[in-house]
């Protein structure tokens, strides 16, 4: 094996001493949603990078590495979320996903950047002083090439390497969104290529490389230990050539791991943009691929000398050529014209030059898996016309290249490229999607997604709400995946209401014996028993919730009066639930209708009649089919939220497609008192979280009454640690900037209409084109486009594992077994 030196020497915050007396700042990039963005969206991301790549005037070292996810921890951090009369349900739910993701490698992609610091040395000594440190300098030198001892570092260099740092970060964040990386980064990032294919890289907590305070000359420094070393572990073997085996010991076993590293010896040079993104390609991969990619940048004035140069050497060729007798072979001439334009855009942009040098690593478990992984790789690059080479004799040497602080050890493979084609790698672009913890719910494409219900408003970064949107067409698969969401919910100790207007969940209890003891169905039917159960009124006791059903009893009354806001009979039947607000030892509909018939006598004479004839209507309403839900006398008991799941469904509730008639009119009157309802849920003075679904949102939505009331429980959500799931089939009802702007996460399913499309489009925040809008007409069903709270957008294929959730679950007509069947029991 090729003797290379260990490149690190020491790293402090986030600045890495290489022991070839190099000092580089290390940041790891935000990632950034790529795919579903707009052509100019893209560019515009593009140009971020581009820029950097121009203006920053220092060598880089960029590095793409997965970070991979223990199912096993996965596991034990979800069961300790579990509450604790769902405990063994919750545990063989979440045991039946880690087993279906058992053996695909879970991961997510950090980006890291790293600048190299222009060299600095020590100031202040005298003329003796400085010869002294030149000769001390000189012996660094001496012992780094010895490899006998760890020179020391300056205080003085490192605080002017920070204050130099403070620029680059300056200017790094100037271009792109980043962080300062910490010691624990920088040990896991050197630590882990040592581990590649065998298990997760150990961590050392609050690990930190040794140094000894010392004075030189009367000068402060730090003398680096030999502990640092002690990241390089384990035995490797490279004589197969094309390929690396380490050995490590886990669990006093010995275990193998085979990695090879591929070097991108062309690339295009007139590759179209957007299209040829050529780091961010590796994630369509069903496994991870690393990548180092390190530049140097050639000033323009140099750059143009070279090309000149280049030029020159060229002509020389062809000449001689022509006076040998011999034709110009097609090298030189495609040479000669490459120089050419090359020199004519540098004249006309003024760009500097990036030397660029791509290493990618593919590794596995065992040599099989490896070569297969490899072919993949090279296959998927052909396809882009980008070659691809395994370097013989060099695996060892592109492994040190992964080190942070480390050098370039390949050479042969250098591009030389303009900083939009090194831009073009699209670095720092992710498919990852969903919170990353929490209860898995499908797959996206070859990545896992997993879904936190309340992780929206305890982020501190995000401290946004918890409310989502379900949207698509009948049997697409909407209410499948938000009642898998509302099921996860439970079993992490959420309460959750569900409104059900098409009693497709009151069988829960039954289907899955865990929720029958935690659960109260409540159906509503148009008899005398149930008079009065959706009175607003009856059941409202603090202070903030009976101000909130006073308002809803105003606008119940008014809609289903005809009386139009600001008129003299709205103003009337205002003052009228007011005073029964006030004054009645309890407050219901009933006494609000005897009140505007005892004021009838004290109404102008001219207002009598139309007076009458609202009393006449709201008394005959209150009396008859459905209407005696939303009148009580004050005698009956508001419904019982104590139980951590209700679900509450009105029998025979016929939801009209518009609100013109009065029949319509008392089925929107009731979601409006159902909506009451919900608000009087989400305030419940808990610490528990509280999820409210509501099926059939969108017929609510479609007058302004029901869209006031859930714009007003999707923005104050998460101030009630509460939030909304929204199922609606109509995607335009969603477009009301008070609820688009409070939703955190969206899922749209197929909608098979072009301008619903479009409308789902807007919901996701993608631009509305015909590629996005035919993809979400011909989803297939149980598929997706999520927009997670991060807004990032890409598929997902939802998934519920468990036979029996999903017998649950669907709600396609006759899907159901019997629940007698013992199959649907386990």
């Amino acid at each position: 094996m090729t003797r290379i030196q260990f490149p690190v020497k020491y790293f402090e915050q986030n600045l890495v001493f290489g022991t070839e007396g190099s000092v580089y700042a290390y940041y790891e990039l935000q990632p950034f949603n790529y795919d579903y963005r707009s052509n100019d969206d893209k560019l515009s991301l593009h140009g971020n990078l581009e820029a950097f790549y121009w203006n920053i005037h220092a060598d880089t070292h960029a590095l793409v590495v997965p970070e991979y996810q223990s199912l096993e921890e996965h596991r034990q951090a979800m069961e300790e979320r579990l509450c604790e009369g769902l405990r063994e349900a919750g545990k063989r739910h979440i045991q039946t996903a880690i087993d279906h993701l058992r053996g695909k490698d879970i991961h997510q992609h950090r980006f890291f950047i790293g600048v190299k610091l222009k060299p600095t040395t020590v100031k202040g000594l005298s003329f003796f002083g400085e010869l002294n440190y030149i000769w001390k300098d000189f012996r660094r030198y001496l012992n780094n090439q010895a490899g006998t001892d760890m020179p020391e570092v300056f205080q003085e260099e490192i605080e002017a390497y920070q204050v130099q740092e403070e620029l680059i970060y300056s200017r790094v964040n100037s271009f792109l969104r980043a962080r300062r990386v910490d010691p624990a980064d920088l040990e896991w990032l050197i630590r882990r290529g040592f581990y590649r294919g065998i298990a997760d890289t150990p961590r050392r907590k609050d690990w930190v490389p040794q140094a000894v305070p010392v004075e030189v000359k009367g000068k402060k420094a730090k003398r680096p230990g030999r502990d640092i070393l002690t990241l390089a572990e384990g035995r490797f073997d490279d004589s197969h050539g094309r390929q690396l085996v380490v050995e490590q010991f886990i669990g006093n076993q010995a275990k193998q791991g085979y990695m090879a590293f591929l070097t991108l010896s062309h690339i295009p040079d007139k590759a179209p943009f957007p299209g040829l993104e050529w780091l961010y390609c590796l994630q369509r991969l069903s496994f991870p691929v690393e990548a180092s990619v390190r530049t140097e940048t050639i000033e323009y004035g140099k750059a143009l000398s070279q090309v000149l140069n280049k030029k020159k050497e060229l002509k020389a060729e062809d000449e001689h050529a022509v006076e040998s007798g011999e034709e110009t072979s097609y090298h030189i001439l495609n040479s000669r014209q490459e120089a050419n334009e090359l020199e004519s855009n540098l004249r006309t942009d003024k760009f500097p030059l990036i030397n660029t040098s791509i290493v990618l690593c593919v590794s596995a478990s065992n040599q099989e898996q490896l070569n297969l992984r490899i072919q993949t790789v090279r296959d998927m690059y052909s396809d882009m016309m980008i070659q691809v080479e395994v370097p013989y004799g060099d695996q060892w040497r592109a492994f040190n290249e992964f080190i942070p602080g480390a050098k370039r050890y390949i050479t042969d493979y250098v591009h030389f490229m303009d900083p939009a084609a090194v831009g073009a790698s699209m670095i720092g672009a992710t498919r990852q999607l969903g919170d990353g913890q929490g209860h898995f719910i499908g797959m996206s494409q070859n990545l896992p997604v997993f879904f936190q219900h309340d992780r929206g408003p305890k982020d501190k970064k995000l401290s946004t709400t918890a409310s989502a949107a379900f949207i698509g067409s009948l049997g697409a698969g909407k209410s499948l995946g938000a009642n898998l969401l509302a099921y996860q919910a439970l079993l992490s100790g959420a309460k959750v209401l569900i409104f059900d207007p098409k009693d497709e969940r009151a069988h829960w209890p039954e289907y899955l014996p865990e929720l029958k003891d935690i659960s109260r169905v409540v159906t509503l039917r148009a008899s005398a028993e149930d008079r009065g159960k959706l009175d607003p009124l009856v059941g409202a006791h603090s202070i903030q919730d009976r101000a909130a059903a006073t308002e809803t009893a105003k606008r119940i009354l008014q809609f289903l009066a005809r009386a139009a806001d600001g008129t003299y009979e709205a103003i009337v039947i205002g003052k009228a639930v007011d005073h029964v607000v006030q004054h009645a030892e309890r407050p219901s509909m009933m006494k609000v209708i005897d009140t505007l018939k005892a004021g009838l006598r004290e109404a102008p004479e001219k207002r009598q009649d139309s007076l009458e004839e609202i009393v006449d209507v709201l008394s005959y309403l209150a009396t008859s089919g459905q209407g005696q839900l939303l009148f009580g006398d004050g005698t009956q008991k508001a419904i019982d939220l104590s139980l951590p799941l209700t679900i509450l469904q009105v029998e025979d509730l016929k939801l009209p497609e518009e609100s013109q008639t009065d029949f319509g009119r008392m089925a929107i009157a009731l979601l409006m008192a159902i909506s009451d309802f919900s608000r009087r849920f989400s305030n419940q003075p808990s610490s528990e979280f509280k999820l409210v679904l509501f099926d059939e949102s969108w017929r609510l939505a479609k007058v302004r009454e029901g869209r006031a009331i859930l714009e007003e429980l999707v923005r104050t959500g998460r101030s009630k640690n509460a939030a909304i799931y929204l199922i609606s089939q109509n995607a335009k009802d969603m477009l009301g900037e008070e609820i688009r702007s409070n939703l955190g996460c969206r899922f749209v399913f197929r909608c098979r209409d072009t301008k619903e499309a479009e409308a789902a489009c807007q919901i996701l925040g993608i631009e509305a084109d015909e590629n996005n809008i035919e993809t979400i007409r011909n989803l297939p069903t149980g598929m997706c486009l999520m927009s997670d709270l991060e807004k990032r957008v890409n598929e997902v294929e939802i998934r519920v594992l468990e036979e029996r959730l999903f017998t649950a679950f669907d709600t396609r007509p006759g899907s159901r077994k019997q629940p007698g069947l013992e199959a649907v029991r386990q």
